[in-house]
């Protein structure tokens, strides 16, 4: 057998086992997602005026009945289908602004924009659904104050 015929089929032999290491791994999710993205601070100088939201991803999945695809979604803004041990990014991946901007405050890849629009949206129409026509009061907080816990 010729070398460069040799080279070629370990150098796909390599591919193949890294492709399917790839594939096996996806990604495992925690129950609980602490929401702390080092890079996003307000204050940088003080301790932040609010601990940071822990995201109970296991119990929104399995008790709320909510799917992968209600929170996780392409550019588009329509639903991944997702299952458990796929390849997820987090929101800072996408949503990339860390700050808001002045021109556009409502800017959806501001992350602080796309986490409020999502758990703050589905929240109200939980509770809208439960029967508060204004979304505020009900099963899931939709407060500052009920998910933005004081600071130490």
């Amino acid at each position: 057998m010729n070398k460069k015929l040799l080279t070629w089929l370990l150098a796909a032999g390599i591919a193949v086992v890294f492709v399917a290491t790839g594939l096996q791994a996806g990604t495992e999710v925690p129950d609980t997602i602490k929401m702390d993205y080092n890079n996003y601070t307000k204050r940088v100088k003080a301790p932040p005026k609010f601990k940071f939201i822990e995201f109970t991803h296991k119990k929104h999945n399995e008790e709320f009945k909510i799917s992968c695809g209600d929170c996780h979604h392409d550019k588009d803004k329509k639903p991944l289908d997702l299952k458990i041990g796929d390849n997820v990014q987090k929101c800072v991946e996408c949503h990339t602004k860390l700050e808001k901007d002045k021109k556009d405050k409502n800017d959806p890849l501001v992350l602080e924009n796309a986490m409020h629009g999502n758990c703050v949206d589905c929240h109200k129409d939980v509770n809208k659904k439960a029967g508060d026509p204004k979304g505020m009061k009900g099963p899931a907080p939709a407060s500052c104050n009920k998910c933005h816990e004081k600071g130490e």
